[in-house]
């Protein structure tokens, strides 16, 4: 009754008659009326726009749903954050209060509006702080000072990290995920090879890069396959860092690379010519070799600088064989690079 009497004096719900002794007289109408109304504030609409949907033609009805969405979603990324707290509280509850206050201690200083302040909390967080705080705080933190603590502390914790690293490889902000690439690069740990093949083909080239920095790290058989899958696809920018992280598997890249510079199209021939003259040891240079009589000029010319970065006999021979060409520009460089590699005569220097 009493709701029913403050809808009356709002006006929102108005009986159709009263008794001789001013007893409200509801229609069916009026119950109607009463069901719209409760339906409306069930969505959580206030009393002013349940009358407003209900009296007001030119109510807009999208706007006000949009917004009551945006706030429902700012009440649940509240109460999100809330449960990570306390679950991150809960270990720390078997040991007693003390221990509690002093992790939300550390909580409001990771939090902080100082990055000074929130420097010197990240120092001492890797032994007090939960490692799901400390990640989560890592992707939310905007100063690069005390990213970098933060990255170290996580880095810390060692495997455990991984998985929870790895979940925020899919945050919309490119920063938070070549962030937490680096971070997946220094812990080194296999399982981080399957969401960072993913990020090969994101549509930042920072996150391009640092994710083939991080499989590079990494390594093992499907970071390699996917790295060097990815020759030939990427802009110039991102040509370097890709052969960097193939590079990084040494020898054991050479048979992958020489097939794709066999049976590749001409960018991946190309490219993959150009890697193959960072790889150590000698095993490049009899595929290199074959490269000089490639169909594309541009990879004959990628397959000579590289020869020209190898060390051996093979090389030397393959580049000497090339002084002979009929290709001007081919000639050149490799009379260049022969002339380079030929040692002085005794007593003599260059």
């Amino acid at each position: 009754m009493r709701t029913l009497r403050h809808y009356d004096d709002l006006g929102l719900l108005v009986p159709s008659d009263r008794t001789h002794g001013d007893h409200r007289l509801y229609s069916a109408e009026d119950v109607r009326r009463l069901l719209a109304v409760q339906q409306l504030r069930s969505l959580g609409l206030s009393l002013a726009e349940v009358g407003a949907a209900l009296d007001d033609p030119a109510f807009d009805a999208a706007d006000t749903l949009a917004a009551h969405i945006a706030l429902v979603e700012q009440r649940l990324a509240a109460e999100h954050e809330l449960l990570g707290r306390l679950r991150s509280l809960r270990d720390a509850a078997d040991s007693g209060w003390e221990e509690v206050l002093a992790l939300v201690a550390l909580t409001e200083r990771l939090g902080h509006r100082e990055s000074a302040v929130r420097l010197r909390a990240a120092l001492d967080a890797p032994t007090a702080a939960p490692l799901a705080l400390l990640v989560a705080n890592l992707a939310a933190e905007p100063d690069p000072a005390v990213q970098d603590v933060l990255a170290w502390a996580v880095v810390q914790q060692g495997p455990d990290a991984v998985p929870l690293v790895v979940e925020h490889l899919v945050e919309p902000d490119p920063a938070v995920r070549v962030r937490m690439s680096i971070v997946l690069a220094k812990l080194a740990d296999a399982r981080a090879v399957p969401a960072l093949v993913g990020l090969l083909d994101d549509a930042d080239r920072e996150v391009v890069s640092s994710a083939a920095f991080a499989l590079g790290r990494i390594g093992g058989p499907d970071a390699l396959a996917a790295l060097v899958g990815r020759l030939g696809r990427d802009p110039d920018s991102g040509r370097d860092s890709l052969g960097d992280a193939i590079a990084c598997f040494g020898e054991q890249a050479v048979g992958p690379l020489t097939e794709a510079l066999a049976a590749g199209d001409r960018d991946v021939r190309e490219h993959a010519a150009e890697v193959l003259g960072f790889v150590a040891g000698a095993g490049s240079a009899p595929a290199l070799a074959a490269a000089l009589a490639d169909a594309d000029p541009g990879v004959r010319l990628a397959a000579l600088l590289a020869l020209g970065r190898l060390e051996g006999e093979q090389a030397d021979a393959a580049i000497r064989g090339a002084a002979a060409s009929e290709e001007p520009r081919i000639r050149a460089l490799a009379l260049r690079l022969t002339a380079d590699r030929t040692p002085p005569p005794a007593g003599r220097s260059r």
